[in-house]
């Protein structure tokens, strides 16, 4: 090791200092620290030795908060969040498998992730689409967006972390000095989570009526948990358990619309009223904003335009429920106003960043859309007809499993659900 003059005149000067008899002290100054206990680790983290130094390009961690379970109409139990995922090496990463471990590195496997399905889950930031992704350059960060599904609440572990098996593929020609100390492939634990000891915010139904549709819903990879922007002074999943509500006909095909779609109120779902999910007050109102033109995006939208005419409403609890893209001049409350559940506050429209009437549903922290940790939540009461699916010819009504009420559960992506009428709310 090369020392410079400086330092070793500096470290003279420390030495003479150092041969000055001091007379020994027991008083600590006010307001001192204790001295800080060492640790046993050395900050080195669980799942490394601490007796070699191991090459780990990933830096892997988890995007808050700890994710509270919610039970979905599947009957099981899902934990949501995400792993984000810098490949701080100069060599282009391929995760080839992904498990999640109970209780610490050396607990047990409890799901695990194929590599087919991690390229469907990763995103590459700041891509918001859920464009399938290889591999994650070096120098790039990638987000995974994970599902932990569990029979029961029971199962769910206090704590889980991850194993990552990646494989290192070549690097640019100007890293090819220093790319070679690298391994061809490694296998990382990281991304510890927490699971959360709260519950999901149980709310009534923000519509009324058939043929509902949870379009973008929690756990799969959808433009809603794609969502994952550098809002708020951090990486946030600001949409994880949100929902674009469309409306279809149980009874025909499974589309959103009757003719050619070209206007707004071709759709189903337009123009239907939107209801208070539980007693509170009107935390925000914005309004002002034009219905846009349906299958057309409109370009150069701020962040305040992308909620269009919105009320925030706070539930309590500190949690808020957010109805965005709203009908001009519908909303029937100002800020300040006390709401009961099942109140009109609006009607669903297709005003800012939107492609088609629907209502955007979501539950917060804080009555800031975007920054504040989103939270899962539960209808208490509706019916749950089947999904959409796939068809020949287009999108297709499945049925089942197992149609019928449910209750407090979280409607998954894609499902078709029946809310109570207005005379049974």
């Amino acid at each position: 090791m090369r020392t410079s003059p400086t330092l070793l005149l500096a470290c003279a000067a420390l030495l003479a200092a150092c041969s000055t008899p001091v007379e020994p002290t027991s008083v600590e100054p006010a307001g001192s620290s204790p001295t800080p206990v060492a640790d046993a680790r050395g900050g080195i983290p669980p799942g490394y030795p601490v007796d070699v130094d191991v090459v780990a390009p990933l830096v892997i961690t988890t995007l808050g908060p700890d994710p509270i379970p919610v039970t979905g109409t599947d009957g099981k139990v899902h934990v949501a969040y995400e792993l984000s995922v810098l490949n701080s090496g100069f060599r282009p990463a391929t995760i080839t498998k992904l498990e999640t471990l109970a209780d610490g590195p050396d607990g047990a496997t409890v799901t695990t992730v194929s590599q087919r399905e991690i390229v469907e889950r990763t995103l590459l930031v700041p891509n918001l689409l859920p464009d399938p992704v290889t591999e994650i350059p070096a120098g790039r960060t990638a987000v995974l967006v994970l599902d932990d599904v569990y029979d029961t609440l029971a199962q769910v572990p206090a704590e889980v972390t991850h194993r990552l098996t990646v494989t290192l593929g070549a690097a640019a020609p100007e890293y090819h000095a220093v790319s070679s100390r690298y391994p061809d492939s490694v296998t990382q634990i990281g991304g510890p989570v927490r699971t959360g000891t709260g519950s999901p915010v149980v709310i009534g139904p923000p519509l009324e009526g058939d043929g509902w549709v949870a379009g973008n819903a929690c756990c799969t990879v959808s433009t809603h948990r794609g969502a994952v922007i550098g809002v708020g002074g951090r990486l946030s999943g600001s949409e994880r358990y949100a929902i674009d509500w469309v409306r279809v006909d149980p009874a025909g095909p499974a589309t959103t619309h009757t003719g050619d779609g070209t206007r707004n109120a071709d759709y189903l779902a337009y123009g239907a009223p939107l209801l208070a999910v539980a007693d509170g007050t009107v935390a925000a109102v914005s309004g002002g904003y034009r219905d846009a033109a349906p299958q057309v995006v409109t370009p150069d939208q701020s962040f305040e335009e992308l909620g269009g005419n919105h009320v925030i409403l706070d539930i309590g609890d500190g949690n808020f429920a957010l109805y965005a893209h709203m009908l001009p001049d519908s909303t029937s409350v100002k800020v300040g106003d006390k709401v009961t559940r099942g109140q009109v506050i609006g009607r669903l429209g297709n005003s800012g960043n939107t492609t088609e009437a629907h209502l955007h549903f979501h539950v917060m922290r804080a009555p800031v859309p975007l920054s504040s940790d989103n939270v899962p939540f539960e209808i208490d009461r509706f019916t749950f007809v089947g999904s959409i699916g796939d068809g020949p010819d287009g999108p297709l009504l499945v049925r089942g499993p197992q149609p019928g009420e449910r209750t407090d559960q979280l409607p998954l992506a894609w499902d078709v659900v029946n809310f109570p009428a207005p005379a049974q709310r």
